[in-house]
């Protein structure tokens, strides 16, 4: 049978390298070894061996998509386009996406929130825009829904005025036509719908 010959730790002290019949066969973090019962001459099956090469997989896939959600929350299908580009097998995948939603840092509602105050409070723009941005995160038709059930044509309608007095500064030295051509444009595209840009356009004019 097997035996498991060394157990070196790795050179940033975090891991260990587990050696078998004097080859290096798998690595893992303390916790699992300690858990495992792993130690110096101690004999281990094939079946062992292959479990704790997965367990070690999983391990590492965890760590990088825990560093890739320290910068900012992800939605689910971020996370899994994260797991397809390093090439992840489809259980670890599973294992991992399993343990994120353990942990509660999977949450596509969550997700969604946090991402409609961070527009709201860095980068105001129109609820089309918003669902746009929602939808290619991969985030529901009813999550969506639920998230800005409460962006009413009046909110719509100040955020897009305040937007275009924070600009009217830049285009002051514009005529009247190409004023509201400008904030036309730019309404669009911040995604919000006709009917605000072309209501905050029309009191535009008569300030004019």
């Amino acid at each position: 049978m097997p035996l498991i010959t060394q157990i070196k730790t790795q050179k940033n002290n975090k891991r260990l390298n587990v050696f078998v019949d004097g080859k290096f066969a798998f690595g893992l973090d303390a916790e699992t070894l300690l858990k495992e019962g792993l130690k110096e001459n101690l004999e281990i099956t094939q079946q062992e061996i292959e479990k704790l090469i997965k367990e070690n997989e999983f391990q590492k896939i965890l760590e990088k998509v825990l560093r890739f959600l320290s910068y900012r929350p992800r939605s689910q299908k971020e996370i899994l386009g994260f797991l397809v580009k390093k090439q992840t097998g489809g259980e670890t995948e599973k294992m991992v996406v399993g343990k994120l939603k353990d942990l509660g840092m999977v949450n596509d509602l969550e997700f969604a929130k946090w991402w409609v105050e961070q527009r709201k409070t860095f980068r105001p723009t129109g609820k089309r825009l918003l669902v746009t941005e929602l939808q290619q995160k991969g985030i529901s038709k009813e999550i969506i829904e639920q998230v800005l059930a409460e962006r009413d044509y009046p909110e719509e309608l100040e955020t897009a005025s305040q937007l275009v007095e924070k600009r009217k500064r830049k285009w002051e030295n514009l005529p009247p036509d190409k004023l509201k051509k400008k904030a036309f444009e730019f309404l669009m595209q911040r995604g919000f719908d006709y009917e605000v840009v072309k209501e905050v356009v029309a009191k535009l004019g008569k300030k004019e």
